[in-house]
């Protein structure tokens, strides 16, 4: 007789054992951290997009800043510029101005100074020439001898260039007439040398002032003296 086999597809037993099956407490802390990773993934991609959007907002800021920098330019600029351009275009014509104007006293302190009592100047004139400031005067002297050593102290003088005695001859009265021109040293006539000087120059004490006073007014008298006679 054959044997009778069952034939089931139905486990009578268990099939998996216990520890084969996820606990609930291994199940609740695979979904704690999924819900952590998924915060942390949200404030990352919030933190890209704030940074992104702050980033665009600076340069928006800055992109309106120039422009209101540039307008601002715009209205200033051209103000101060051309202020600045008219400030140095009257300081160039005062530096000008300043260095050819020309101041006649001091030569006429020194020929005060220098013109012997027997010589005395009846005409004065200068001009301006390529060779700088030309001197002509006209005069009378008692003798030739006189000339000649009023011509010694002008050629010593380094306030004279080139002086010359010329058109020497006698007039009615026998007084040497004659007509004398030289080239003016620039630094004579120069109100800036002068300017320079009085800003220099240390006030001189009173008897040194009434000495030097006494000296220059005693040529004045000469100078204007009646004409030499013989």
């Amino acid at each position: 007789m054959e044997p009778k086999f069952q034939l089931s597809f139905i486990p009578k037993g268990p099939i998996a054992t216990a520890g084969m099956m996820p606990s609930a407490k291994a199940v609740r802390t695979g979904g704690l951290y999924g819900y952590i990773a998924a915060i942390i993934f949200i404030i990352s991609l919030a933190l890209v997009v704030l940074v992104f959007g702050y980033k665009f907002y600076i340069k928006s800021r800055i992109n309106n800043m120039s422009s209101e920098i540039a307008v601002s330019q715009d209205d200033l600029i051209p103000n101060s510029v051309r202020e600045l351009i008219r400030l140095n275009d009257r300081i160039k014509s005062t530096e000008t101005l300043l260095n050819n104007h020309v101041v006649v006293s001091p030569l006429f302190d020194f020929l005060e100074s220098s013109t012997l009592k027997s010589v005395r100047f009846t005409k004065f004139s200068y001009s301006t020439n390529p060779a700088g400031v030309e001197l002509v005067m006209e005069g009378q002297a008692r003798s030739y001898a006189a000339i000649a050593l009023q011509s010694d102290l002008f050629t010593q003088s380094a306030h004279f260039k080139n002086p010359i005695f010329s058109d020497l001859r006698l007039d009615e009265s026998g007084n040497v007439v004659f007509i004398f021109k030289a080239i003016v040293n620039p630094n004579l006539i120069s109100y800036q040398k002068q300017v320079e000087k009085l800003t220099v120059v240390t006030p001189a004490k009173p008897a040194a002032v009434a000495t030097t006073s006494s000296a220059t007014t005693t040529p004045i008298s000469a100078s204007t003296s009646t004409p030499p006679t013989n």
